[in-house]
């Protein structure tokens, strides 16, 4: 999955290219980012406020992204970045079927994409070698959930775009003339819900006939923690 968000960058990047213009001072990034944790909730619409309420800390979700940046003024930068973030998870159900204890296997996968903009200020003892600097903007995020059981997968219902913001602070270093290294540390505090539905009410797994719900769900992910950045930048 990671490689195929990679192709899906593709032409997000050319989009960056082509909304820059011919004036110097512009980098473009390719990034490795590692976050750190995410809440999930998988009952928010329960009416059950325990249920609401319950979550699990789910560690390590990577994402790669790319960041248009051009300076506006001398020290200031803007940028825009598109940013694909995925995570899958693998668990049983345990259900108790003619005096049989059966597993059922449930996989949850976790795509986000994410477009950001921010403000940059490049601190003024930075030299040609590197480069210091902090920033803060503001994000959309959309999310694309997939539960599965035992095969069967649940369908996307509604999936609206939420805002967040975010800051940031990072160093870069100039290896060439126009390529670089950059490592950032950001946080950044979004939600981002999807609601979905298995369209049968009932699955066959291994001759057993499981019952499922097929009411509407909607899962909720907030990414509160700090996100590790590793890029790559060409600037011209």
């Amino acid at each position: 999955m990671f490689f195929k968000s990679a192709k899906n960058l593709i032409p997000l990047v050319l989009i960056l290219v082509n909304l820059s213009s011919a004036q110097p001072n512009k980098t473009i990034t390719l990034n490795i980012n590692y976050i750190l944790s995410a809440f999930v909730y998988p009952n928010v619409i329960s009416k059950d406020r325990g249920l609401r309420d319950l979550s699990t800390e789910i560690n390590g979700w990577f994402g790669i992204s790319a960041e248009l940046k051009r300076e506006i003024a001398e020290n200031y930068l803007v940028g825009l970045s598109i940013e694909v973030v995925n995570k899958k998870t693998s668990d049983f159900l345990t259900r108790r079927i003619s005096n049989q204890i059966v597993k059922i296997p449930v996989e949850d996968r976790y795509t986000i994409y994410i477009a950001e903009l921010n403000l940059f200020f490049l601190a003024p003892f930075s030299s040609e070698k590197w480069n210091i600097y902090i920033g803060g903007g503001i994000g959309a995020y959309k999310g694309n959930f997939n539960k599965s059981i035992a095969g069967t997968k649940s369908e996307i219902q509604r999936s609206p775009t939420n805002l967040g913001i975010q800051v940031m602070a990072g160093v870069g270093y100039n290896l060439f003339k126009n390529f670089g290294l950059k490592a950032e540390l950001k946080f950044r505090d979004p939600i981002v819900e999807v609601e979905s539905k298995f369209k049968d009410n009932t699955i066959d797994y291994n001759g057993y006939i499981i019952s499922i719900d097929p009411t509407p769900f909607r899962t909720r992910i907030n990414f509160d923690t700090l996100t590790f950045i590793l890029g790559i930048v060409y600037s011209f």
